[in-house]
């Protein structure tokens, strides 16, 4: 499966892909100590979906 995280911070959002659960928390994690926030981990998503929810 592949998980995307989704991440703010205070000028702009990234998007990340993942293989596995365990990655994209591990990157999570790591996005929110070095001060992201709004850190979400989708599981299957469209990024072009995605993008537009966003905007």
């Amino acid at each position: 499966m592949t998980f995307f995280i989704f991440a703010r911070d205070g000028a702009s959002r990234i998007v990340l892909k993942r293989e596995s659960r365990e990655a994209a928390e591990k990157k999570a994690r790591e996005l929110t100590d070095l001060g992201w926030f709004e850190v979400q981990i989708e599981e299957d998503v469209q990024i072009d979906e995605a993008v537009r929810s966003e905007t």
